[in-house]
Formats: structure tokens, sequence, C-alpha cells
């Protein structure tokens, strides 16, 4: 299912793609035109702000950067008076510490049990995120962070997974942004990011398989009983669970 009426690409900004449609359960369909989503907005050209203002109407950008990343961008973008920070990965802790720790643990680039991890140590935020979209006026939404891949792929894809859309379409979505290494390559050099390890492997922790988030999501179910269930025992409350849904589908 594609609505071929929406933006689906940005002169300035690399990721940039609406979410859905996609069958969700009952039969619904995640509406087109509610939730967007893209990576870091600073490069955003005038033609881009008319898009997201104009075309789009964005009332919301969910920023989901950690503070060190904020200082590398080039920034503030022209629509910074609609973001909404909040970074997964608690401010307090150094990014390039948290990174270092994380691929002692699961080795360079991201993976199922990497995404899972986020969870443990930013589910709250993960569960603060989640509740905004159960405010009708913040619509419509973009969400992004860096690349807009792993922190933005994992709460699209629990986002998904709470609106009963099939793991396939999930992992589809997540896979999408496969077609942009390209340009976050550029973007990252033209930020003065440091790249490690050679051109092949650089762009192997950049790609996004679909079967990564379907491990996630079948990790989700096995470790939590899935994204609903997460957010609950977050303190996300059903009505606010029940909301989402409504705004979300038709």
């Amino acid at each position: 299912m594609h609505d071929t009426t929406l933006p689906r690409d940005l002169e300035g900004v690399h990721n940039f793609r609406p979410v859905g449609p996609y069958r969700v359960a009952g039969g619904r369909v995640l509406q087109p035109g509610r939730v967007f989503r893209s990576g870091a907005l600073e490069p955003m050209t005038a033609a881009d702000r008319e898009v997201l203002e104009r075309a789009i109407g964005v009332r919301t950008i969910l920023d989901l950067r950690h503070p060190d990343e904020l200082a590398l961008a080039q920034g503030p973008h022209p629509l910074s008076d609609r973001v909404v920070r909040l970074s997964i990965f608690r401010e307090e802790w150094r990014q390039e510490e948290l990174i270092a720790e994380l691929n002692g643990l699961y080795g360079p680039g991201p993976s199922p049990r990497r995404y899972l991890h986020y969870l443990d140590i930013g589910g709250d935020r993960l569960a603060r995120a989640f509740e905004l979209f159960a405010e009708e006026g913040r619509y419509p939404f973009l969400v992004h962070c860096t690349a807009g891949k792993d922190r933005t792929g994992v709460l699209i894809g629990m986002i998904m997974d709470v609106l009963g859309a099939d793991p396939a379409d999930i992992a589809h979505e997540y896979g999408l942004s496969d077609a942009s290494i390209d340009r976050l390559l550029a973007y990252l050099r033209a930020s003065g990011r440091q790249l490690e390890g050679t051109e092949e492997e650089i762009r192997a922790r950049l790609a996004t398989p679909p079967e990564r988030m379907a491990g996630f999501i079948e990790l989700l179910h096995e470790h939590h009983g899935g994204a609903e269930a997460f957010f609950r025992k977050q303190g996300v409350s059903a009505a606010t669970i029940d909301r989402v849904r409504e705004l979300l589908t038709a």
C-alpha cells in the first residue's frame, strides 16, 4: 500500500518519508499523512521548509538526538519552534562512552539485541515519546534522530506493533532507509563525523536490512510481550494506548 500524493523526499534532508499506509489490526489502516520520519533537519532548504510547513503542515517535530549530537549540528533549523527534544539516551551520559559500551556488548553497528538494549537504558524515554502521539493537537508528527533509522526506527517499529501491523510490514518500513545511505554518508562527513573502518564496513553499519527490525520485534515479544505490554509496564495507560490507535488508524 502506497500513497503517492504525499512527499517522499526532501532536497536537503536525508531519509525523509511518510509512515504508511499499512494495514493494521481490526481491518484498519495506519493513516497516511499523520506521521513522517527523517534524519537530521538542519540541512533543510527553503523548498524543504515549504513542504514541511505548508504542504504537510507539520505541527510537532520529535527530535530523539542526544545533546552531544546537537552540539555537532549546524543548526538551528527554520522549524525549531516546533521541536520537542526527547533524547532516548540520558543526557548525563556521554554519547561517545555509551556507543563504546554498546559496541562492547553487541559489536560495532546495529543489531536486534542492541535495539532491545535501547529499551533497558531508555525505555522510560520511549514511553514518554509514545504518549505524545495520544495528543491530537500535535499532528502531523515528524520523528527524527541523526540518521533516522535506529532510534527513529525502534520507536516507529514499536508504534506499528502497538497498532497491530504485520511484522513483515514493520521490517519493510525499516528497510526503506537503505535508499538513503549515500545522502546519510554525505551528511555525516559534512558535519565532521569521524567514521571508522573501510567504506564497506561503514556502509554495512548504515544499512537497514529488514531482517534486523524483524529480529528486534521478535525479541520485543519474547522479552516483553510486545510493545503494548512494554509501554504498560512503563506506566502508559490503557486509555492512552487506545487513543494512539484511534488517532493513527482509520
